[in-house]
């Protein structure tokens, strides 16, 4: 039967058979990519990818399933070793939780991004936004929108990650209960099905992939060797043959990297530990080692901070490199020192950040990213770090002391009973700004290990376009905002980048003197009409259990002053002129500020992705004149004593 329609390919080859007259090369692009994508989806339509079980078995190096599993696989995720020991002593309530955490998953009910405890129905929608209702269509990937209005494709993704799949072989392994390894089998199998190699929202993203394939073969490897004798097994390790290919095919890489490239690095490097002993594995493992190495270089600044400019980032970016450098140690191979050194100074920064109520500041973005969550799915705080050092292999070490981090452009002053946070640095990504939020000289404050001001968070990236503008906004940080100005123009969601207008600097770092101090500035309000300079002095008496902060403001005119102070739970405020007095649950802060009104407005936390709670924000106004004026805050912190504010 002829038709008069050209397949994709023949309007392929007639475009560029026009060649570059009357097209400019942007023009091109745009027009021969979807028609690129169009062509590859007709091949695939005809001719879907999968493999054979003699190709599996090339690929496998001849070894069984099995063998693989539990030989290099195994030894080349010592977290997956670790957790497996854990599971063979538990006490009789950790067994009840891990079992209980399992049966939510097999009867399909899923607490992801903020969405609450959901039933997804007999057969699980992979491509869905169940929160938001929209479901994406069955087209090839390049051919579809990420980010669509009205919905959240970090949904589909973050449930297609499949994180919660090891918990499924762990209640298997614990119970020996086959109702486990069935309902392993049937999601992977559903998942296989619903989701045809390069088809479908859950291949947009290889970031996306790669996490995915690294949590099939830890699941795999915990029900090894029983799962794999089941009929579905081949299937599986075909499909993650796939899925390296895929990786290996569509690398994230950008002259600028982030997280999603490294995933992509370090997800292979775990497919290529499934099949070691064949030639294709091999190649994917060198080729991935020596991103591993470039990458610690190029997302890495030499204090160990990711270039991202987000403490949660950090945390996934440190996790990734450990689980990247496990992955090539398990062949034997010795990673430069250079590269070593400079993980462990990834560590420092996770133990100098982390509050001493053991949590982190979420500075930046925060999507609650993971790598292999293994026990920590669907119940470790996300604001906890301290896993990683689990990972490592160690104990969390004592406190530092004061740390300064220029690069990064975080600063810790620890004194006395205080634990202060400042922010002062450029906004990551040389100069993209993908993850940074408007918060440079703004703080975080503990005292006696409770939180009294902390950052607010980033609640979800879509679709709420106003609300993710305001968590990335000035006014929701601990710092100066003149005339409702922002301190960096904030990019309409969904988009990222995020510019560089403060320039923040610091200025002066005096961590041992009897008084530690940090001094700093930025340039985002020099741009206004009437430019405004703006410098900060932070001061911790640890003697007095005080903290001083001095602000200098200078211009040519008059400005209105605002001063955000986002507050943990409290149980008590009263803000007036020129004071204000805060009751937490075991400490008084009171605050004193001669020329500032205070008053008490409504703000909002988020504790994790999608999570948004009401919170107190305490601001404080004033009246700006021509010329140099400072404003010095005094914060007194003392134990709480009942009947107070």
């Amino acid at each position: 039967m002829s038709s008069n329609r050209r397949s994709p390919e023949a309007l392929l080859r007639r475009v560029r058979s026009a060649g570059p007259r009357g097209l400019t090369a942007a023009a091109s692009r745009r027009t021969t990519e979807p028609l690129r994508a169009r062509a590859r989806a007709w091949r695939l339509s005809r001719n879907p990818l999968t493999v054979g079980g003699d190709e599996l078995r090339r690929a496998l190096g001849g070894l069984e399933l099995a063998d693989a599993l539990r030989g290099s696989a195994l030894r080349a995720l010592p977290t997956v070793a670790a957790f497996e020991r854990s599971l063979d002593g538990l006490d009789d309530d950790s067994r009840r939780d891990l079992l209980g955490r399992a049966d939510a998953i097999v009867a399909h009910r899923y607490d992801l991004l903020g969405s609450g405890p959901t039933d997804l129905g007999e057969e699980i929608d992979w491509s869905a936004d169940f929160l938001h209702g929209y479901r994406w269509p069955m087209k090839h990937s390049r051919l579809l929108p990420a980010n669509v209005p009205g919905a959240d494709v970090k949904m589909p993704w973050e449930l297609s990650r499949c994180q919660h799949l090891p918990l499924l072989s762990a209640a298997f392994r614990v119970s020996g209960e086959e109702i486990y390894l069935d309902e392993l089998g049937a999601q992977l199998t559903s998942w296989i099905e619903a989701n045809p190699v390069e088809f479908g929202v859950n291949w947009i993203c290889t970031m996306d992939v790669a996490i995915r394939a690294a949590n099939w073969v830890a699941a795999l490897v915990i029900a090894a060797p029983e799962a794999a004798a089941r009929p579905w097994a081949e299937r599986v390790a075909g499909s993650l043959l796939l899925h390296g290919r895929f990786i290996r095919a569509n690398p994230e890489w950008a002259p600028i990297r982030s997280n999603h490239y490294l995933s992509d690095v370090v997800g292979l490097l775990v497919v290529s530990a499934l099949f070691a002993a064949g030639q294709e594995g091999r190649g994917w493992h060198e080729w991935a080692t020596g991103e591993l190495l470039a990458e610690m270089e190029h997302e890495v600044r030499e204090d160990g901070c990711s270039h991202e400019a987000s403490i949660p980032y950090h945390r996934l970016v440190t996790e990734l490199f450990l689980c990247g450098t496990q992955v090539v140690e398990s062949t034997g191979a010795a990673l430069p020192p250079s590269y070593s050194e400079r993980l462990e100074l990834m560590l420092d920064f996770v133990a100098a950040y982390t509050r001493p109520d053991g949590l982190a500041p979420q500075v930046g973005d925060n999507d609650d990213g993971r790598f292999l969550p293994l026990d920590d799915y669907a119940r470790a705080d996300p604001r906890s770090h301290l896993h990683l050092f689990r990972q490592a292999g160690r104990t969390p070490p004592p406190a530092p002391g004061s740390t300064a981090f220029p690069r990064g452009g975080y600063y810790v002053l620890r004194a006395g009973e205080i634990f202060l946070f400042v922010r002062c640095g450029d906004t990551g990504l040389g100069g993209q700004g993908g993850h940074a939020h408007n918060d440079q000289l703004s703080f975080e404050l503990c005292h006696r290990g409770e939180a009294l001001v902390e950052d607010p968070g980033a609640y979800r990236y879509a679709p709420d376009a106003r609300l993710r503008k305001l968590f990335r906004s000035t006014s929701f940080h601990a710092t100066l905002l003149p005339d409702g100005e922002e301190q960096n123009p904030i990019p309409e969601p969904p988009r990222f980048p995020f510019g560089d207008r403060t320039r923040a600097e610091a200025i002066e770092w005096s961590p041992d003197a009897p008084r530690p101090s940090f001094v700093g500035r930025h340039h985002g309000f020099e741009h206004l009409q009437e430019p405004v300079e703006y410098q900060r002095h932070f001061e911790l008496d640890p003697t007095a259990s005080r903290l001083t902060i001095v602000d200098r403001v200078a211009g040519t005119a008059s400005h209105r002053l605002e001063w955000t102070f986002p507050l943990a739970p409290s149980h008590g405020i009263a803000a007036g002129e020129g004071r204000a007095d805060v009751e937490f649950a075991a400490t008084r802060m009171a605050i004193q500020a001669p020329e500032v009104d205070f008053e008490v407005v409504e703000g909002l936390y988020s504790p994790r992705y999608g999570a948004r709670e009401s919170r107190p924000f305490l601001c404080g106004r004033a009246r700006s004149t021509p010329g140099e004026q400072t404003f010095r805050f005094e914060i007194q912190l003392s134990d709480r004593v009942e009947g107070g504010v």
